[in-house]
């Protein structure tokens, strides 16, 4: 088992395979390393994988603090400081791990080689569609329903919009059973800080090469944010999953891995 301190106290869990030019996979919202399995199976043969826990998700430390959007980039830059990596790396972000994946980009453009976005957005919640995000209902609603009962509560996001076809009882448990890692408080923090996150102002700045994967049934994170990117960020390329909601790493994996074997290589 691999940890990395982030700040005294702090440390950060991550897994690494394989050798060749670097892929880092940032998971979404109360995710972890293990959403990235498939693409690990496939794509470390030819490829140096590395994994990671954000603060607050799976087997990293659960401080009281720190759980913002600008941390988790923090935190990021630190590990793979730590890592030693000298190659420019691939960059897969999904949902809010978009965020920091855009942010990385513009902060680290000579060391970012390409930047993969899976179902992410501009912006994280708002109540006109366009720009994609949660909706505000959906988030309102969930945070209400935490308040109540944080099991039956993501319970019910997973069943709602986690996936377009029913991915059975083994792999929809196992998900659930990640998302009750994050505490909800963490997740309180992190809602306040992303309530006011839009980047749309920044997106025409990211000179990294951009792929956008998204499920077009994404309820989640709407498929009208991919479409913004896609049409913010100069020379980016869309490619929708048809098949997909919020998760096409999981629920098209043969697809998936294709398109970023051939984005990479």
């Amino acid at each position: 088992m691999a940890y990395c301190e982030v700040e005294p106290g702090v440390r950060l869990y991550y897994e690494q395979f394989g050798a060749g030019s670097p892929v880092v996979f940032i998971h979404g919202g109360g995710m972890s390393h293990e959403i990235w399995e498939q693409q690990v199976f496939d794509l470390a043969d030819d490829f140096h994988t590395i994994t990671l826990d954000l603060r607050g998700h799976g087997q990293s430390d659960k401080p009281a603090h720190g759980h913002t959007i600008q941390r988790f980039l923090n935190d990021v830059e630190i590990l793979l400081d730590h890592i030693g990596i000298t190659n420019p790396i691939n960059l897969v972000c999904h949902g809010i791990g978009g965020y920091v994946g855009i942010l990385y980009a513009l902060n680290n453009s000579k060391t970012t080689r390409r930047l993969v976005l899976v179902n992410s957005g501009p912006r994280f919640v708002g109540g006109d569609e366009i720009r994609g995000g949660f909706s505000t209902n959906l988030w309102d609603t969930h945070m209400n329903d935490m308040a109540k009962n944080k099991i039956e509560a993501r319970t019910n996001l997973v069943a709602q919009t986690f996936f377009h076809n029913d991915p059975g009882q083994s792999t929809r448990q196992a998900v659930i059973n990640i998302m009750l890692q994050w505490p909800i408080y963490a997740e309180k923090m992190l809602g306040r800080d992303l309530q006011h996150l839009d980047l749309e102002s920044q997106l025409d700045s990211i000179k990294t090469p951009t792929l956008i994967l998204h499920g077009i049934h994404d309820k989640k994170q709407r498929y009208s944010g991919a479409r913004r990117l896609a049409s913010t960020i100069a020379g980016s390329h869309l490619i929708p999953f048809e098949n997909s909601g919020h998760n096409p790493q999981l629920e098209e994996v043969e697809k998936f891995n294709c398109v970023l074997r051939k984005f990479f290589e």
